[in-house]
């Protein structure tokens, strides 16, 4: 079960007891429960009427949730919210009133900036220092790494596993051709020790929360890269890193996302020059031998007694 650590938007008691209601309450209140965990900033701008709205849910159900946390109607849920997020605000929501004022003027990159700015801003909000490093660790120690991504995340988890495949040992990504049967296979053999990268922004794909189980049931450590805990994933994870997706014109952004898979390979990378790392020893080999062609390689464990086996001559596509 996910621990959310200190330092984060999501730490304090209003947040941790949204995450918790949004576990176990009726779906009209859930419906606001998540939609308030993915907008922590935003939320406490609206009223209750808009609030309901964009939550698809209704102004009763968001009464209702407030009076279930013990406080009075929307009134001290409204308060709450603005007292925890004072100091913070949602750069989608005035890129949002901006293009909304000024449609004929476009889109400009400066407001493109501002909303990825904002995103990599939450990311920080949203995740704690020692949450990040426990990830790190997790991907070093893991005998064999598998990436999962459907939808929007299909890339993504393409772009994870090349990043992760010079640091890591046997990273694979199993959402490839064949959609999610094949992907079930490929998944097939994952045990104990191994470590299954899930990543899933909305609108979520309930393949990628099966696959999640099926993970854990085998005894493989679950990661999560997602956008908060409202999403299905938050429940399920040893660990999760949350990446905000607010755009104010795209249905999803996907900049965060992109900074937390850089930062994590960045830091097992640093993490691999100060240490034996054989991931990183055989790719650089492997690279080497590319550009240079023939030389002395590294041993696979096991083999230090006997000669490393020098490859034959590069053909001439090679050279």
């Amino acid at each position: 079960m996910l621990l959310i650590q200190e330092s984060s938007v999501y730490d304090s008691r209003l947040m941790v007891q949204l995450a918790k209601m949004s576990r176990t309450t009726r779906p009209a209140l859930r419906k606001v429960c998540d939609f308030i965990l993915r907008h922590p900033l935003s939320s406490a701008t609206l009223t209750i009427d808009i609030l309901a709205m964009r939550a698809e849910s209704s102004t009763a159900a968001v009464n209702r949730l407030a009076n279930a946390m013990g406080m009075n109607g929307y009134t001290g849920l409204h308060n709450a919210l603005v007292d925890n997020l004072l100091r913070l605000v949602a750069p989608d929501e005035q890129v949002h009133g901006e293009v909304n004022r000024r449609r004929r003027s476009g889109f400009s990159l400066e407001q493109q900036i501002r909303l990825a700015k904002g995103n990599l801003d939450g990311v920080l909000l949203g995740n704690s220092s020692e949450r990040f490093d426990a990830v790190v660790k997790a991907l070093q120690n893991a005998k064999r790494t598998y990436i999962v991504g459907f939808g929007a995340s299909y890339y993504l988890a393409g772009l994870a596993a090349a990043s992760l495949m010079p640091v890591c040992s046997g990273v694979s990504t199993v959402s490839v051709e064949g959609g999610a049967e094949m992907a079930a296979y490929r998944l097939a053999t994952i045990a104990s020790g191994d470590v299954l990268l899930a990543i899933a922004m909305p609108p979520y794909h309930d393949e990628v929360v099966r696959l999640a189980q099926f993970a854990q049931a085998r005894g493989a450590t679950l990661l999560a890269l997602t956008d908060s805990p409202a999403s299905p994933l938050s429940a399920l994870t040893d660990l999760a890193l949350y990446a905000p997706q607010a755009h104010a014109v795209l249905t999803n952004s996907k900049v965060a996302l992109l900074g937390v898979i850089e930062a994590l390979v960045a830091a097992i990378c640093l993490a691999s020059q100060d240490s034996e790392n054989l991931s990183m020893r055989l790719a650089t080999d492997a690279l080497n031998y590319l550009q240079e062609g023939p030389r002395e390689l590294t041993c696979l464990p096991g083999l230090a007694d006997e000669p490393a086996v020098e490859l034959q001559q590069a053909g001439p596509g090679l050279r």
